[in-house]
Protein backbone atom coordinates (compact mmCIF):
# COMPACT_ATOMS: atom_id res chain seq x y z
CA UNK A 1 0.00 0.00 0.00
CA UNK A 2 1.49 3.33 -0.81
CA UNK A 3 1.63 6.00 1.91
CA UNK A 4 -0.77 8.06 0.25
CA UNK A 5 -3.22 5.41 0.28
CA UNK A 6 -2.65 5.37 4.44
CA UNK A 7 -3.47 8.92 5.01
CA UNK A 8 -6.84 8.60 3.05
CA UNK A 9 -7.51 5.38 4.86
CA UNK A 10 -7.50 7.31 7.94
CA UNK A 11 -9.62 10.13 6.82
CA UNK A 12 -12.21 7.75 4.84
CA UNK A 13 -12.64 5.20 7.84
CA UNK A 14 -13.76 8.08 10.34
CA UNK A 15 -16.66 6.97 11.05
CA UNK A 16 -15.27 3.36 11.81
CA UNK A 17 -13.08 4.22 14.16
CA UNK A 18 -13.13 2.01 17.69
CA UNK A 19 -14.61 4.77 20.52
CA UNK A 20 -11.77 6.90 22.01
CA UNK A 21 -9.36 5.96 19.14
CA UNK A 22 -7.54 9.38 18.27
CA UNK A 23 -5.54 9.36 14.77
CA UNK A 24 -3.87 12.65 15.12
CA UNK A 25 -0.49 11.25 15.95
CA UNK A 26 -0.42 8.95 12.95
CA UNK A 27 -1.29 12.29 10.61
CA UNK A 28 1.27 13.78 12.50
CA UNK A 29 3.62 11.50 11.79
CA UNK A 30 2.57 10.81 8.36
CA UNK A 31 2.12 14.53 7.42
CA UNK A 32 6.08 15.38 8.69
CA UNK A 33 8.08 16.96 6.06
CA UNK A 34 11.31 18.37 6.82
CA UNK A 35 11.88 21.95 6.24
CA UNK A 36 15.75 23.47 4.89
CA UNK A 37 17.00 25.77 7.38
CA UNK A 38 17.11 28.29 4.32
CA UNK A 39 13.12 28.26 4.65
CA UNK A 40 12.61 28.98 7.97
CA UNK A 41 11.85 32.49 9.28
CA UNK A 42 10.84 34.38 12.03
CA UNK A 43 8.94 34.01 14.46
CA UNK A 44 11.07 30.85 16.13
CA UNK A 45 9.75 28.88 19.19
CA UNK A 46 10.22 30.40 22.34
CA UNK A 47 11.94 29.18 25.21
CA UNK A 48 8.64 27.44 27.16
CA UNK A 49 8.13 25.63 23.40
CA UNK A 50 11.83 24.69 23.26
CA UNK A 51 11.14 22.64 26.84
CA UNK A 52 8.07 21.36 25.36
CA UNK A 53 9.80 20.10 22.45
CA UNK A 54 12.21 18.24 24.29
CA UNK A 55 10.29 16.86 26.79
CA UNK A 56 8.85 15.25 24.08
CA UNK A 57 11.89 14.06 23.39
CA UNK A 58 12.73 12.32 26.70
CA UNK A 59 9.42 10.23 25.65
CA UNK A 60 11.68 8.47 23.15
CA UNK A 61 12.75 4.63 23.89
CA UNK A 62 15.22 4.32 26.48
CA UNK A 63 16.63 0.69 27.36
CA UNK A 64 17.70 0.78 31.20
CA UNK A 65 16.96 4.96 31.14
CA UNK A 66 20.97 5.50 30.27
CA UNK A 67 19.28 8.98 28.47
CA UNK A 68 22.40 8.37 25.96
CA UNK A 69 21.64 12.10 24.68
CA UNK A 70 21.14 15.60 25.14
CA UNK A 71 19.92 18.86 23.78
CA UNK A 72 21.71 22.10 23.88
CA UNK A 73 20.20 25.14 23.09
CA UNK A 74 22.07 27.52 21.11
CA UNK A 75 21.36 31.08 22.73
CA UNK A 76 20.21 34.60 20.39
CA UNK A 77 23.01 36.26 21.40
CA UNK A 78 25.60 33.47 20.89
CA UNK A 79 24.59 32.60 17.28
CA UNK A 80 27.62 34.80 16.06
CA UNK A 81 29.94 32.81 18.21
CA UNK A 82 28.55 29.85 16.55
CA UNK A 83 29.09 31.14 13.21
CA UNK A 84 32.83 31.68 13.81
CA UNK A 85 33.41 28.65 14.89
CA UNK A 86 31.48 26.74 11.95
CA UNK A 87 33.71 28.85 9.74
CA UNK A 88 37.13 28.35 11.75
CA UNK A 89 36.14 24.40 11.38
CA UNK A 90 36.10 24.89 7.89
CA UNK A 91 39.48 26.88 7.70
CA UNK A 92 40.78 23.64 9.33
CA UNK A 93 39.49 21.18 6.96
CA UNK A 94 40.16 23.14 3.73
CA UNK A 95 43.03 25.83 5.36
CA UNK A 96 42.62 27.27 1.27
CA UNK A 97 38.91 27.92 1.19
CA UNK A 98 37.63 30.66 -0.24
CA UNK A 99 36.20 33.49 1.66
CA UNK A 100 32.73 33.30 0.46
CA UNK A 101 33.03 29.32 1.43
CA UNK A 102 33.55 30.69 5.10
CA UNK A 103 31.01 33.39 4.72
CA UNK A 104 28.30 30.26 3.67
CA UNK A 105 29.32 28.44 6.93
CA UNK A 106 28.40 31.34 8.80
CA UNK A 107 25.38 31.72 7.05
CA UNK A 108 24.55 27.73 8.33
CA UNK A 109 24.41 29.23 11.84
CA UNK A 110 22.26 32.19 11.38
CA UNK A 111 19.41 30.82 9.07
CA UNK A 112 17.06 29.51 11.26
CA UNK A 113 15.33 31.49 14.30
CA UNK A 114 16.41 28.66 16.54
CA UNK A 115 18.96 25.80 16.98
CA UNK A 116 19.50 22.38 19.18
CA UNK A 117 22.91 21.01 19.06
CA UNK A 118 22.29 17.15 19.72
CA UNK A 119 24.60 15.46 21.57
CA UNK A 120 25.12 11.64 21.79
CA UNK A 121 26.17 10.00 25.36
CA UNK A 122 27.17 6.68 24.70
CA UNK A 123 27.96 4.49 26.74
CA UNK A 124 30.44 1.35 25.38
CA UNK A 125 30.55 -1.87 27.26
CA UNK A 126 27.27 -1.68 28.99
CA UNK A 127 26.08 -5.08 30.19
CA UNK A 128 22.71 -4.94 28.58
CA UNK A 129 22.43 -2.00 25.93
CA UNK A 130 24.76 -2.26 23.05
CA UNK A 131 25.73 0.99 21.54
CA UNK A 132 23.61 0.57 18.59
CA UNK A 133 20.67 0.23 20.92
CA UNK A 134 21.73 3.84 22.35
CA UNK A 135 21.64 5.17 18.95
CA UNK A 136 18.43 4.36 18.17
CA UNK A 137 17.09 5.83 21.31
CA UNK A 138 18.99 8.83 20.27
CA UNK A 139 17.12 8.79 16.72
CA UNK A 140 13.61 8.64 18.15
CA UNK A 141 14.37 11.35 20.48
CA UNK A 142 15.28 13.48 18.07
CA UNK A 143 12.06 12.33 15.46
CA UNK A 144 9.83 12.99 18.57
CA UNK A 145 11.74 16.97 18.97
CA UNK A 146 10.75 17.72 15.08
CA UNK A 147 7.12 15.79 15.51
CA UNK A 148 6.57 18.00 18.67
CA UNK A 149 7.87 21.19 16.36
CA UNK A 150 5.61 20.20 13.87
CA UNK A 151 2.74 20.00 16.47
CA UNK A 152 3.30 23.42 17.65
CA UNK A 153 3.02 24.85 13.85
CA UNK A 154 7.00 25.41 12.89
CA UNK A 155 9.17 23.44 10.39
CA UNK A 156 12.38 22.04 11.44
CA UNK A 157 15.48 20.22 10.02
CA UNK A 158 18.24 18.23 11.77
CA UNK A 159 21.46 19.01 9.74
CA UNK A 160 25.44 17.49 9.96
CA UNK A 161 28.20 17.71 8.09
CA UNK A 162 31.96 17.59 8.57
CA UNK A 163 32.06 19.95 11.08
CA UNK A 164 30.17 17.83 13.88
CA UNK A 165 33.15 16.04 14.20
CA UNK A 166 36.04 18.84 14.47
CA UNK A 167 37.54 18.69 17.75
CA UNK A 168 37.51 22.66 17.79
CA UNK A 169 33.85 23.09 17.51
CA UNK A 170 33.32 20.20 20.26
CA UNK A 171 35.78 21.43 22.83
CA UNK A 172 34.02 24.85 22.49
CA UNK A 173 30.24 23.09 22.87
CA UNK A 174 32.22 21.95 26.38
CA UNK A 175 31.27 17.88 24.93
CA UNK A 176 33.37 15.45 26.86
CA UNK A 177 35.44 12.59 25.31
CA UNK A 178 32.85 10.40 25.06
CA UNK A 179 30.37 12.26 23.79
CA UNK A 180 29.37 12.41 19.29
CA UNK A 181 27.77 15.78 18.23
CA UNK A 182 25.24 14.64 15.85
CA UNK A 183 24.22 17.71 14.08
CA UNK A 184 21.70 20.88 14.38
CA UNK A 185 17.87 20.77 14.87
CA UNK A 186 16.93 24.16 13.12
CA UNK A 187 13.49 25.54 14.03
CA UNK A 188 11.04 28.59 12.80
CA UNK A 189 8.05 28.89 10.87
CA UNK A 190 8.48 27.82 6.90
CA UNK A 191 8.05 30.53 4.62
CA UNK A 192 5.56 28.46 2.33
CA UNK A 193 4.11 24.59 2.15
CA UNK A 194 7.36 21.95 2.82
CA UNK A 195 8.68 20.56 0.45
CA UNK A 196 6.95 17.17 -0.73
CA UNK A 197 9.90 14.03 -1.25
CA UNK A 198 9.02 10.50 -2.78
CA UNK A 199 8.58 8.11 0.43
CA UNK A 200 9.01 4.54 -0.35
CA UNK A 201 6.19 2.22 -1.02
CA UNK A 202 5.34 -0.13 2.00
CA UNK A 203 6.23 -2.77 0.26
CA UNK A 204 9.65 -2.00 -0.26
CA UNK A 205 10.43 -1.52 3.72
CA UNK A 206 7.68 -4.33 5.03
CA UNK A 207 8.27 -8.02 4.32
CA UNK A 208 7.06 -11.14 6.23
CA UNK A 209 8.97 -14.23 8.01
CA UNK A 210 6.27 -17.45 7.96
CA UNK A 211 9.27 -19.39 10.11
Amino acid sequence: MRLQDLSETLHTRASERPAGRDDGVLRAILGRRSVSPKRLHAPGPGRAEIELMVAAAAAAPDHCGLRPWRFLRIADDARGALADLFADAKRRRAPQAHPSELDRERERALRAPAMLAVVARLEEGHPRVPVHEQYVSAGAAIQNVLLAAAALGYGAMIVSGAKTRDTGLRRALRLDEAETLIGFICIGTPAGPAKVRARPEVSEILSEWNG
